[in-house]
């Protein structure tokens, strides 16, 4: 949603989009069946994003995806891009951020899902992010509105 009010470009359809790039989708970024999420790594790409400091690391393992449509590109917006997964050759971006305001961060994952998927102990919970590190979003977000002048 923050990508489209910024004026960035869609990707509308990941495979007819990957099958222009005359690649096979294999599926990374949403179950063929729409039944279940997936789950694929991350890279984030600057030490410098908000990304990394909620993260803490180079690469995040296990992200839950749920997704056919990705931010094409972000060019003549004031978005960053943060976090791409390559699939096939092809990076999809992942995560954007506006450097200028305190929190804003946009991510085409679902920690919320790895969140709920170890707290319900479900049985593929080992393939997500661990709850920690998908905690610290929320964490992050909170913190980052503490003090602020809701009114």
């Amino acid at each position: 949603m923050m990508s489209v009010v910024s004026g960035a470009d869609m990707i509308q359809d990941l495979p007819a989009w990957y099958g222009e790039q005359g690649v096979v989708p294999e599926y990374d970024h949403r179950d063929p069946e729409k039944e279940k999420f997936v789950s694929h790594p991350v890279d984030v790409l600057t030490h410098d994003s908000l990304l990394y400091q909620v993260m803490g690391a180079d690469t995040v393992s296990g992200v839950p995806s749920w997704h056919r449509q990705a931010v094409g590109s972000v060019d003549g917006t004031r978005l960053l891009v943060t976090a791409q997964a390559v699939t096939g050759g092809k990076p999809i971006i992942e995560a954007v951020e506006r450097p200028d305001k305190k929190f804003c961060l946009g991510l085409q994952f679902h920690p919320e899902v790895a969140v709920r998927k170890h707290l319900d102990k479900e049985e593929d919970a080992k393939e997500f992010m661990d709850y920690d590190k998908a905690m610290n979003v929320f964490k992050a977000l909170l913190e980052a509105g503490k003090g602020v002048d809701h009114e």
